[in-house]
């Protein structure tokens, strides 16, 4: 089942209001196993298909309940290796000789997702941080959460088990009515300006390879460039708008994954930002436990802040390993360790040269604001090149449009970046403060439900009109 699309809604709907007919635990837990269960099964009914996936799945449980009970800390490695391993096989990563993998199309949809939150269980439970013995019902529950079954939020099993069974999130008509919209913005993005964006960017990596003149080149890298970022973001978001907006209609409060992303002012804040749920996912499994481990084993003040960078490139790098199986994601990862350890570097030497105070008061700066929206907006950019490009498409872009077109293109993005980012940053700002708080704030009420039956008509229009399958999400494939 494609997700979004209006078969998954039409499921959601059903099972909201199945779930309405009985508060009972028994109820909700054995109606939400069928659905999971279920709409795993709409991507494959071939038992042989669905085997790895569910092999991984029991491999997760059985390391999970020996946590439990076996506290010793070889053991514990041992059951996370063995986790890891099979997880790479599974998803086919280029160590692997091609004899050593299966032989046969197997179901990875939504495999990632299912192993962080797999992973994270077998952690807590051998810290005993789970509040109770998870049992296969709920194990399962947890781990195939429909609404978050194809691209996460990756949501922690303490909020899991709040919504499925202790105090289910509120809905009253003031959230469902939100709910509505973001569902409603969520397809707009994904069905409308998703492939918009993908046109005009596919358009970009054509032209490349036509005999322009340098400053024609330099605008097309800067669009290659660019545009990708903002793809991605519409249609990652698209996809988290429509799936945390169904989801709260049956009484479950995903994660947050955007908050504004490109208002960021740095690298460090970008993260913050951007894919919420898996970098909370990582700061709690992978830099908490690493700093930790650093700072008993070189317990000096003056290397302390020096640990969190060495925490922070080693923690990045994992993320950009887990988006992908070839060398390409080892650049990706590479180059995000770097910017994110680089900046967390240069924060603590302007520290240590101006002193917090003064360097607080350059960061308020607003041109200084400006350039670092700028150069976060650049780095990022150039970082997904590695992200969407295979090898040979990389060194075609730079044989047709040449080095000095490509780094001028940088210096335009960068310069770009700042001014539009910064206004954009302003703009959503005074809109929120008068529309939303302000003098105004009584007159979204009415504007509201008319901007987004707009928005709604539109993204009909469009998908009628162009009669295209399901919209393409990206992240679906990792």
């Amino acid at each position: 089942m494609n997700v979004p699309s209006l078969a998954f809604l039409g499921l959601v709907a059903v099972v909201a209001l199945l779930l309405a007919i009985s508060r009972s635990h028994g109820w909700r837990s054995a109606l939400l196993l069928v659905a999971n269960v279920g709409f795993v099964l709409t991507f494959s009914h071939d038992l042989r298909q669905l085997a790895p996936f569910a092999a991984l799945l029991a491999g997760g449980f059985v390391a999970m309940r020996l946590m439990h009970s076996q506290k010793n800390p070889a053991v514990f490695a041992t059951a996370i290796g063995a986790l890891v391993l099979l997880f790479c096989w599974l998803k086919r990563y280029t160590f692997f000789p091609p004899g050593a993998l299966l032989p046969f199309v197997y179901l990875t949809v939504g495999m990632s997702y299912v192993f962080f939150r797999v992973l994270s269980l077998v952690v807590d439970a051998y810290q005993d941080s789970l509040p109770e013995r998870v049992g296969i019902v709920r194990f399962l529950n947890y781990t195939l959460n429909f609404p978050a079954f194809v691209s996460g939020p990756i949501q922690f099993y303490r909020d899991y088990r709040r919504d499925e069974s202790e105090s289910p999130a509120a809905l009253d008509l003031s959230i469902a009515g939100k709910s509505i919209e973001r569902i409603v913005i969520g397809f707009f993005k994904v069905t409308v300006v998703s492939p918009v964006l993908a046109s005009f960017q596919d358009r970009a990596v054509a032209a490349a390879s036509a005999n322009l003149s340098p400053g024609l080149r330099t605008l097309d890298a800067a669009l290659l460039l660019a545009l990708f970022p903002i793809l991605l973001y519409a249609n990652f978001s698209g996809y988290t708008d429509v799936v945390i907006g169904a989801a709260r209609f049956m009484r479950f409060e995903l994660p947050e994954n955007f908050d504004r992303p490109f208002s960021s002012k740095s690298y460090l804040e970008f993260w913050s930002r951007w894919h919420m749920s898996l970098s909370n996912w990582f700061k709690t499994y992978v830099y908490s436990p690493l700093l930790l481990n650093l700072m008993r084993r070189f317990p000096s003040r003056n290397v302390e802040p020096f640990l969190g960078v060495i925490a922070f490139f080693a923690t990045f790098f994992l993320v950009g390993l887990w988006h992908g199986q070839t060398a390409m994601f080892v650049v990706l990862g590479l180059l995000m360790g770097l910017g994110i350890s680089g900046n967390k570097l240069y924060q603590i030497e302007m520290i240590r040269r101006m002193g917090r105070a003064p360097y607080r008061a350059l960061c308020a700066n607003p041109l200084y604001e400006a350039a670092s929206r700028g150069l976060t907006f650049l780095w990022l950019s150039f970082t997904l090149v590695f992200f969407w490009a295979t090898w040979p498409e990389l060194e075609g872009l730079v044989a047709h449009l040449g080095a000095v077109p490509i780094a001028s293109a940088m210096l335009l993005t960068f310069a770009v970046g700042a001014v539009v980012l910064t206004a954009t940053t302003a703009l959503v700002d005074r809109y929120r403060a008068v529309f939303e708080e302000g003098s105004l704030a009584g007159l979204s009420a009415f504007a509201r439900p008319a901007w987004y039956t707009a928005i709604a008509v539109v993204t009909a229009s469009v998908a009628v009109m162009l009669d295209a399958p399901a919209p393409h999400i990206i992240y679906r494939g990792f």
